[in-house]
């Protein structure tokens, strides 16, 4: 279970070769920083009009598409009954048909068997994450949906859907101990669990090699150290490959077709990079690392059947692809005939015959093709959201400064259209994370509905940031609330200096991680900020890591205990109360706004409670809204479209943005059915 890795990152997360339906791909195209935002110049077109709120957050009519490995079917995501469920319909057919009929919660993430017979999708209830693995027969239509995991409060994470036993899935569940995962083999037709690798206590991963055996594991230790360990076969015992050191990490991913174990790992490099492994001596040899040396790889494509490495994918300023295959570099060049952008790959067939792709760039939102090795050309499969075709976007730019001790920092920044850039009000946009996560060169709807609005808008990358190498994600070492808070204040003066924006209408905003830097900045630099937005933030980092599932204790001796503290021991707890915004909430003066989810098991709802009470109680403005039918995040339209109307009504009234000036009457009745009377709040 990946639940350490990202606080913000909720949907469950798969190897690429199982094509999970959920997130952006890569890309290869570049937009190259510059150390000074040095083409600036004044404009004084027209104000674009404004965008609507609606067309920038309402469900696409289509998205998360898909080809059955066989290629006789398509899959997509669309709305039903007011939530996302999965569709499929005949290649080169229109009649289509739903698969999932969930009218209680959308569906998160789908994937394909292996052999285009079955969908298989996760669904937890109302964002607690305790998933259920689901899976159903694309063409009896008489049969139900088959709950694969039918157990309470239990954790799932699809680990893998072997090629050559299309019949079986493997997956990790802690139904046995919440603290740990085990591996299980289900059946597909019958939901038969057969237990593949018991957990010894420190397993935190693990692989299946291309006989559907799980043969690798990893494992942390109490120090914080990863392991690495195999086995002949699941009846033999493991053995330890090798140990790494507290400053490396290994990630298996698959087995070459000569029984090395395909893996990332970062050991004797600074960069994450795609090696081989002998699983008997523990050599790790480089098949391929970072060509341009600024970034850790992102992602690795597998022929699933054949083992063999497709494609890797680096994002530094933007995200790059390179085929290692020539069928893969044809589709590569079709994409650049297509127009090119960020390349996001989708699900392929078995064949290799047929790929969908997605291309988007920050000022073009995503269209999804249909690429043939035949024809050598994508055609259209269709445009999730074609209504904002007729809209402008604001260039998003890549950057890179230096912060105040001398780290070079990166990251984006977006000025609005139709704007003189002098003097400008500024949103600092907070990534969440901070692991697992970061900004990234790409279409985004909050940064394009601040820029409509009239903001600056200012991503970075600060230190801690996943992706760019080990040294800069361990610089962020007990730095919540130090070098990572000042990374942001270093990007503003960057601003300020070339005189971009106007330094007393400066908002901070994020969600998770970028929640708890807003926080952070309206109570140690009060001085900084005129309002702040958050998003599910944590405002005590003591009860944060002391309310944690269970599943997430293997990694806390690996990221949360070095990193910010453990609150068993007295001097670390010490620190992070020092660290935490709810004991520094006297300094506060600035109005906030809130979003918490009811159910998020990661920031309880306690965190927001807590922080609205302090505002109230120091006669600061706080709106705060609650979701009854959210976790960490939000995974609902109706729920997006609420807390972004509320935003920007927020901003406006702080910063002097435009607001738009009406919305639906569902909207509005949302933002109103999810307003939380603070007076009403316990004071303890």
């Amino acid at each position: 279970m990946n639940s350490n890795a990202a606080l913000f990152s909720h949907t469950l997360t798969a190897l690429a070769s199982l094509a999970a339906f959920t997130a952006p791909g890569a890309s290869y195209q570049s937009a190259e920083a510059n150390s000074v935002y040095s083409d600036v110049r004044p404009r004084m077109d027209s104000l674009p009009p404004l965008i609507p709120i609606e067309a920038l957050y309402e469900s696409p009519l289509i998205q998360w598409g898909g080809i059955s490995p066989d290629g006789r079917w398509l899959s997509y995501i669309k709305p039903w009954h007011g939530h996302l469920n999965v569709f499929v319909r005949p290649v080169g057919s229109r009649k289509e048909r739903a698969i999932t009929r969930d009218s209680v919660r959308s569906i998160p993430s789908y994937w394909w068997s292996a052999d285009g017979k079955r969908i298989l999708w996760i669904q937890d209830r109302g964002g607690d994450e305790n998933y259920h693995l689901y899976v159903a027969s694309i063409t009896d239509t008489a049969s139900k949906a088959l709950d694969l995991t039918p157990f309470k409060n239990v954790e799932v994470e699809l680990l893998s859907l072997p090629a050559r036993t299309p019949d079986i899935a493997i997956l990790t569940m802690n139904n046995r101990n919440p603290e740990l995962a085990d591996a299980y083999r289900v059946n597909l037709a019958t939901g038969t669990l057969e237990l593949a690798a018991t957990n010894p206590g420190n397993f935190v991963g693990y692989t299946a090699d291309l006989r559907n055996q799980v043969r690798a594991a990893t494992a942390i230790d109490s120090a914080g150290h990863y392991s690495l360990w195999a086995r002949d076969s699941e009846q033999t015992p493991w053995w330890m490959v090798k140990s790494y050191s507290v400053e490396d990490r290994i990630t298996p991913n698959s087995f070459s077709s000569d029984g090395r174990l395909y893996a990332i790992s970062n050991q004797g490099s600074n960069l994450n990079r795609l090696v081989l492994v002998d699983l008997l001596s523990g050599r790790e040899d480089v098949v391929h690392g970072a060509p341009l040396g600024r970034s850790d790889i992102d992602q690795v494509f597998f022929d699933d059947l054949t083992g063999e490495l497709l494609m890797t994918r680096y994002i530094s300023d933007t995200a790059r692809m390179y085929a290692k295959t020539p069928d893969m570099k044809r589709l590569l060049d079709a994409t650049r005939r297509a127009g090119g952008g960020v390349v996001e790959l989708g699900s392929g067939t078995r064949d290799r015959s047929r790929w969908v792709v997605t291309l988007h760039t920050p000022t073009t939102p995503a269209a999804t093709y249909l690429y043939s090795r035949q024809t050598g050309r994508l055609e259209k499969f269709y445009e999730g959201r074609p209504w904002l075709a007729k809209y402008r976007f604001a260039p998003m730019k890549p950057i890179a400064f230096t912060a105040r001790d001398g780290m070079p920092l990166s990251g984006y920044v977006t000025l609005p259209l139709g704007k003189t850039p002098r003097n400008l009000p500024l949103v600092v946009l907070v990534h969440g994370g901070p692991w697992g996560d970061r900004d990234k060169w790409e279409f985004r709807s909050d940064v394009q509905m601040l820029a409509n609005r009239g903001y600056v808008v200012l991503n970075i990358n600060y230190r801690g940031t996943t992706g760019l190498g080990k040294r800069f994600a361990r610089a962020a070492k007990k730095q919540f609330a130090g070098a990572m808070q000042t990374d942001l204040l270093d990007g503003i003066a960057y601003l300020a200096k070339q005189g971009l924006i106007d330094r007393k209408r400066v908002a901070i905003m994020g969600g998770s991680y970028g929640g708890y830097a807003t926080l952070v900045g309206l109570t140690f630099t009060p001085e900084t900020f005129a309002c702040g937005v958050d998003y599910a933030g944590t405002s005590n980092l003591v009860t944060l890591l002391e309310s944690f599932p269970p599943s997430w204790k293997p990694f806390l001796p690996r990221s949360w205990y070095p990193f910010v503290g453990d609150p068993r021991d007295s001097a670390d707890r010490a620190d992070m109360i020092a660290r935490s915004p709810l004991f520094r909430a006297d300094s506060a003066r600035a109005p906030l706004l809130i979003f918490q989810g009811a159910n998020d098991p990661r920031v309880t709802k306690t965190q927001a409670d807590q922080i609205a009470t302090a505002w109230r109680r120091r006669g600061i403005p706080v709106t705060y809204l609650l979701a009854s039918n959210e976790g960490h995040g939000w995974g609902e339209a109706a729920t997006a479209l609420a807390v972004n109307r509320a935003t920007e009504q927020f901003l406006g009234d702080c910063l002097g943005g435009r607001v738009e000036a009406i919305t639906s009457p569902e909207v509005e009745a949302a933002v109103k059915g999810m307003l939380v009377d603070v007076t009403r709040l316990p004071t303890r």
